[in-house]
């Protein structure tokens, strides 16, 4: 018989010697594993702490969203106020021009439609409607003005007394 194919008695023996020398290694690498582990938990940690103490300590930035909405309220205030003292009487009648268009465009369709549906050969209620739109807003505007000078005269009369 072959010498190599004799079974070998201290084969059992180099298994557990190998078996033991894996399980040493295996233990040295699962501790420095868990070394390593709690030294970057606590570097972590650490780390962690000195955000959280940065974070706390940090003045709030202004953001475009704070900024911008801070810059609306300023100027809305301002306007505001310039409405209340009087100073800036053109404001309140910018809408009377957009009221004229309106009334003009809104009083001509309509009286185009009334005229086509009751088919008269003369555009007499779009002219109509146009006239009376326009009357409306000069009837407006003028309301507005004697508003404006009652208040007017009202601060005066105080202002001398």
């Amino acid at each position: 018989m072959n010498d190599n194919l004799k079974p070998q008695n201290n084969s059992e023996d180099k298994f557990s010697n190998l078996k033991d020398k894996f399980d040493n290694e295996f233990k040295q690498a699962e501790e420095k594993l868990n070394k390593e582990f709690e030294e970057n938990l606590s570097q972590n940690f650490e780390t962690d702490k000195r955000k959280e103490d940065i974070i706390e300590n940090a003045e709030s930035i202004p953001t475009f969203k704070n900024s911008y909405t801070e810059k609306l309220n300023n100027a809305s205030q301002k306007r505001e106020e310039a409405l209340k003292k009087g100073s800036n009487k053109y404001i309140k009648y910018s809408s009377i021009g957009v009221e004229m268009i309106g009334s003009v465009i809104l009083g001509g369709f309509l009286g185009n439609w009334l005229d086509k549906k009751i088919e008269i050969g003369f555009p007499l209620f779009t002219i109509t409607l146009i006239l009376l739109g326009l009357g409306a807003t000069f009837t407006h505007l003028i309301m507005q003005l004697n508003a404006d000078n009652k208040k007017e005269e009202e601060k005066r009369k105080k202002a001398q007394d």
